[in-house]
């Protein structure tokens, strides 16, 4: 049996990130974190809930489809 929230078909990505962290606090998953280069979602931890996206006042987090994020790696 799976704990926790289950993975969706979507997931959040980050483009043009501003460092302000204030997603990170509002992921559940926590699956946000941070370094000098700004936010990094990990799509393993990530459910697609897209509260994140609500949070980001730079709007610089989006929600994808998971294998066109999958296909950018």
């Amino acid at each position: 049996m799976e704990h926790g929230p289950r993975k969706s078909e979507k997931v959040a990505i980050v483009v043009g990130c501003t460092g302000c962290d204030s997603c990170r606090w509002v992921c559940k998953a926590e699956a946000i974190t941070f370094d000098h280069e700004g936010a990094h979602i990990d799509p393993e931890r990530c459910v697609g809930c897209a509260v994140c996206v609500d949070e980001c006042a730079s709007e610089a987090i989006r929600i994808v489809d998971r294998n066109e994020q999958q296909g950018k790696e």
